[in-house]
Order: C-alpha cells, then sequence, then structure tokens
C-alpha cells in the first residue's frame, strides 16, 4: 500500500482526479476500517472517510514525507472521526483509581474461537462515549492523559471508560464463548 500511495503522491499534490482517484481508492481499501471502528453504520463511517479524504486532499503539499504517507492519512482519518464523535457524544465524568484498573484481567482463552465481525459487533454495543475511549486507547494506542486532553475530560473519566468497556466486553465474550461451547456440544 505505502508504495501505492508514494506512487500517486505527485499526481495528487498537482491536483490530478486521476491520481486523486487512485489515492482514494487505495486508502478506502486499507484505512476505512479505522472509521468502521468508530461508527456504528457503514453511512456515517463512509461520510467520516470522505471528509478526512477531503482534508488529505486539500493538505497533502504539507506532507513533508516524514514517517509513512499511510500513517499521516491514517491520523487524519482518526482526528476526523474524533472530531466528529467528540461533537456528538456527551461523557458521564466518573473515576476510576489505578489501583482498580489494575485488578482487571481477561483470560486469552476468551478471544480464541471469536472471528473479527463478532468483535467489532460487540463493540459497536457500547455506549457511544466508552466505545470513543476502547478505539482511542485499544486500537490508536492514545494515552489517558492524550485521551483526557482530546476529549476534554478527566484522565480519571478515560481510565473509567476504559474499565467500563472492558467489563462489559468480558461480559459479552464470555456469553459468546459460552453459547459456542454449547452450539459444539450439541
Amino acid at each position: 500500500m505505502e508504495e501505492q500511495l508514494a506512487s500517486y503522491l505527485e499526481g495528487c499534490r498537482k491536483n490530478d482526479n486521476r491520481y486523486q482517484e487512485l489515492f482514494y481508492t487505495c486508502c478506502f481499501q486499507h484505512l476505512m476500517k479505522i472509521c468502521l471502528r468508530y461508527h456504528r453504520n457503514y453511512e456515517d463511517a463512509t461520510a467520516s472517510f470522505n471528509k478526512a479524504m477531503f482534508t488529505v486532499f486539500t493538505r497533502i503539499k504539507q506532507y513533508r514525507g516524514e514517517g509513512t504517507i499511510s500513517g499521516w492519512v491514517r491520523k487524519i482519518i482518526t482526528n476526523t472521526c474524533l472530531n466528529e464523535l467528540r461533537k456528538a457524544t456527551q461523557f458521564e465524568h466518573k473515576e476510576i483509581s489505578d489501583a482498580e484498573m489494575n485488578d482487571f484481567n481477561i483470560d486469552p482463552n476468551v478471544y480464541r474461537d471469536i472471528m473479527k465481525k463478532e468483535i467489532l459487533d460487540i463493540v459497536h454495543d457500547l455506549h457511544k462515549s466508552t466505545r470513543l475511549v476502547f478505539n482511542l486507547f485499544v486500537m490508536e494506542g492514545f494515552t489517558h492523559k492524550n485521551i483526557a486532553d482530546s476529549l476534554n475530560i478527566s484522565t480519571g473519566t478515560s481510565k473509567w471508560h476504559l474499565n467500563n468497556a472492558r467489563t462489559i466486553l468480558k461480559q459479552k465474550f464470555y456469553l459468546l464463548q459460552q453459547h459456542e461451547s454449547n452450539s459444539y456440544a450439541k
């Protein structure tokens, strides 16, 4: 993907529609999944992706080759989703201590038989604010401080939402695993 994007870069900088279409298509194939993690439906995810790509094309001359082009685009996509969800999401300001966070464990065997689509469906069922914090922490690698600064919440609230997500996911994964075990036993 990186080589493809690099080969289209100069044409995109010249506003050549052919290269922009190729660049867009390549990004869509590989990076649309980011939007799907943040949005519950395909239409909203596509709308965010399109807004992000508009930003990419209007700022493409600012890309200086520092880091990968896909990393630069990925950051724009993530920030676009984050900006949209920040406007529409209300956070409950709850706190959790570091000690409580460290007490939380999930048995790795829970994930063994779960398909990607099932995991995505379970994550999409989380409350919007909890899902947003979970995605930023787990999928994007943000720290609680980064999340707090980005969403204008406290780090304790970020930790609470992550813990809440983990608790809900643990319960749902356990139920899913039990359902799978019962299905195989029949």
